[in-house]
């Protein structure tokens, strides 16, 4: 008998700790939004037996006054046997603001979970973002701005603290309607392309200046990418990008990627439909893609993406300056 007495006891202070926990946490959560200038919500407790965590409802970031991104609702919690594994849950459908726009996002899940070590600051010990048939359409809009049959992104650790796995995949991602059918007849294409691509792949190493930790003062920075394997199919013709690159002390990046395009003729009349390549350079990238092809093992043409003192150039042809990365701290 007073096994069960006991066992009560314990299971009631476990629910108390469990409870006060969450309306701990939603306390410390509005103080901290009242106190920020620029993020807002109605914050209460979430979870609550399995979970401990909080429900944001109209949580909205702005910026000078601005309203930069407003949503419906969301929650954060994690379960009470692992207070490091924080998942947030965006309920779907629901309105989004971003930027002043109205958007509808729908789908069957969204989820982004986030794990922490034990230690100063938090060490990130690695992020999972989830969406199943996940679909932004502007509140204006007839057809979706972005839709997908899933999408999935990690981020995980390495032995080294400042050296990071990251792998992504999004599957069948749609295109903006009408947008193939153009392309497709412009490019003068027999059959035209299906307005989804077939899938989009990521693998890569990112290193980043200094180990990456929840509650650090300030972001670390990027300070290369080694681009193991990235491709994009369409209707059976692929790209694939693998390269590394370094990112100066000014942001810039440094370095070659090597771009890899089966069936080239395709690629080159579809990028002079949108306006890539200009016409003056036809013949030439043709005869160029036609040589490369028949140097090529499997047919496949291999082009340098060159990143060099703030400027790019794909195969020797200047495109302009380069994109500005996150700089070191």
């Amino acid at each position: 008998m007073r096994v069960w007495v006991w066992g009560a006891v314990l299971a009631g202070g476990l629910a108390l700790a469990d409870w006060g926990a969450g309306q701990g946490m939603a306390a410390w959560l509005r103080a901290a939004l009242a106190g920020s200038g620029t993020a807002a919500a109605q914050v209460s407790a979430e979870g609550f037996p399995a979970r401990v965590g909080v429900r944001l409802d109209a949580p909205r970031l702005t910026e000078a006054g601005r309203t930069v991104l407003a949503l419906e609702r969301l929650t954060i919690t994690a379960p009470v046997w692992n207070p490091l594994s924080w998942r947030l849950d965006l309920p779907l459908p629901q309105r989004i603001t971003w930027q002043g726009l109205p958007f509808e996002a729908t789908g069957t899940r969204a989820a982004l979970r986030v794990d922490a070590a034990s230690g100063r600051d938090l060490p990130l010990a690695g992020i999972a973002l989830r969406m199943e048939a996940p679909a932004l359409r502007l509140a204006a809009a007839k057809a979706p701005s972005l839709a997908a049959e899933s999408l999935a992104l990690t981020l995980q650790p390495t032995d080294d603290p400042r050296l990071w796995q990251l792998t992504g995949k999004i599957a069948a991602p749609g295109l903006p309607p009408g947008l193939a059918a153009a392309l497709s007849r412009q490019a003068g294409l027999s059959t035209p392309l299906p307005d989804r691509l077939d899938a989009l792949t990521l693998e890569a190493g990112v290193e980043v200046a200094q180990p990456l930790a929840l509650l650090s003062d300030a972001p670390a920075a990027l300070t290369a990418v080694d681009l193991r394997r990235a491709a994009l199919i369409w209707d059976g013709h692929r790209i694939a990008v693998s390269g590394r690159l370094t990112v100066t002390s000014d942001g810039l990046p440094e370095g070659t990627l090597t771009i890899a395009l089966s069936d080239f003729p395709v690629w080159l009349d579809l990028g002079l439909a949108a306006g890539v390549v200009p016409p003056e350079r036809k013949a030439m990238l043709a005869a160029m893609g036609e040589y490369l092809g028949r140097q090529s093992p499997d047919g496949a043409v291999r082009l340098p993406l060159s990143f060099a003192k703030g400027r790019m150039s794909l195969a020797a042809i200047p495109l302009g300056p380069a994109p500005r990365l996150p700089q070191r701290q």
